[in-house]
């Protein structure tokens, strides 16, 4: 993999990550797989991120943010999008997560993308964080 690289990261929604990886030129990689060499050898990150029913990052995302503690974000562009969950009920624990993803030296680029609310747009959101990526 070449270090000016951009991994889109998912768990369930699969479709709608190699969307955003063709649109982007960039691979998909599942969340489950995921390592931290993958993590350290992007340039740029994008996470299709899953909240449980109740609000908390689902388990294969809270094992995620472990590894993410463990490798540098340093100088990362990090788009997120929140894959299940909604605006509504895990807004709090989205901010959560991309605070500590900035912690870890990450920057959080464009506004997060909550799936399938009124509104959301996949094409007008990765125009809008593509310069960024």
């Amino acid at each position: 993999m070449k270090h000016e690289s951009i991994v889109v990261v998912y768990d369930s929604c699969q479709a709608i990550a190699e969307e955003i990886a063709d649109k982007l030129g960039a691979e998909t990689v599942s969340v489950q797989s995921m390592n931290i060499r993958q993590i350290e050898n992007s340039q740029s990150l994008v996470l299709a991120v899953e909240f449980q029913a109740d609000g908390p990052l689902s388990p294969h995302w809270q094992y995620a943010c472990q590894m993410f503690r463990g490798a540098s974000l340093s100088g990362k562009n990090v788009a997120v999008m929140v894959a299940l969950g909604n605006s509504q009920d895990n807004g709090i624990y989205a901010e959560a997560f991309n605070s500590e993803l900035r912690q870890n030296g990450a920057h959080i680029v464009g506004d997060q993308l909550y799936a399938d609310t009124s509104g959301w747009n996949l094409d007008n959101w990765v125009c809008a964080v593509s310069p960024n990526l």
